[in-house]
Formats: C-alpha cells, sequence, structure tokens
C-alpha cells in the first residue's frame, strides 16, 4: 500500500473533527449566552419604554416629574447601554476567539499534512536511492563478470515478471 496511513490520516481528521465540534459547541453557547443577553436587553427596553411612557402620562397630565422618576430613568437607560455594549463587546470577543480557533486548527493541519508529505517525499527519495544504488551495484557485478569472447546474459529488471532474458555480447547494444 502506498501512501499515506489510513488509520493515522482518520485518527487526524478525527481530532479535526472534535475540535471543530467544540469549537461549534463554544459558538453555540455564545450565541444561547448572546440571546439570553438580547433578551434582557429587550426587557430593558421595554422597561425603558413602560418607564418613558409613564413619564409622558405625567407630563400629558400636567404632573411634575420628581427625582426620583428622572433617576429611575436615567439608571435604566444607563443599564440598558451597559447590557448593549456588554452584549456587543462579549460577542465580538467570542467570534474573534472562533475565528482565531479556527486559524489555529487550519494552520495546524497545514502544518501537520506538510510534515507528512514531506516525512513521506524524503522516505520515497531514500527508497529510490537504495534501488539506485543497487541497480548500481548489480551493474558493475555484472560487469567484473564478463569475460571477452563469451556471450554475457544479463537480467533486465524491466521484464521481472514476464521471464523475458536477454543474451548480449560484451560491446553489443
Amino acid at each position: 500500500m502506498r501512501g499515506l496511513d489510513a488509520d493515522t490520516v482518520y485518527g487526524y481528521l478525527g481530532q479535526l473533527a472534535d475540535q471543530v465540534q467544540q469549537t461549534e459547541r463554544e459558538l453555540g453557547e455564545t450565541r444561547t449566552r448572546n440571546e439570553r443577553l438580547q433578551i434582557e436587553l429587550q426587557r430593558g427596553q421595554a422597561e425603558l419604554q413602560r418607564v418613558q411612557a409613564e413619564l409622558d402620562q405625567y407630563e400629558q397630565a400636567g404632573e411634575r416629574v420628581n427625582d426620583q422618576v428622572v433617576q429611575m430613568f436615567s439608571q435604566a437607560q444607563l443599564v440598558v447601554e451597559e447590557m448593549v455594549q456588554d452584549v456587543s463587546r462579549d460577542a465580538r470577543e467570542r467570534i474573534g476567539q472562533a475565528r482565531a480557533h479556527e486559524r489555529r486548527i487550519v494552520a495546524d493541519a497545514m502544518d501537520t499534512a506538510g510534515e507528512q508529505v514531506r516525512s513521506y517525499a524524503k522516505t520515497a527519495q531514500a527508497h529510490m536511492q537504495s534501488i539506485v544504488d543497487s541497480f548500481a551495484t548489480e551493474v558493475d557485478q555484472l560487469g567484473s563478470k564478463a569475460v571477452p569472447g563469451e556471450p554475457v546474459v544479463q537480467h533486465d529488471s524491466f521484464f521481472d515478471n514476464s521471464g523475458d532474458w536477454q543474451t548480449r555480447r560484451p560491446g553489443t547494444p
């Protein structure tokens, strides 16, 4: 069998799948938290709208708004603004982390694949060098056994499976 070891490749693909699942799980958790914060934001905005509606009623009735209502309105608005900022910041951080994690996974995969290809190429090169060295040794041995005037029987490695042999005389092609 030639090429990469299937068990190693499948093992690595399994690792990648686990990492992708973990990233998806983290992204899902982030989305869930973001949705929960969005709901809280909507509640805060609804509360803010309710307070604004009450304030409008007081103004329409000609009543004077006291300092406590103004403070409550301001605090609700500050809380909502903080929540919006927190949700936005948290979402950006989570997305940035997920993207960085994805880039690390892809970079690791590329590095591992490159190392495996280089290793395979080195092994193939060493194997080819061994074959060439062996072939050169055989040629040298055959050349040293030749006796002038006698036919030399040479084995052609390209015909190993077919059983074809050629008889050659020294000095003939």
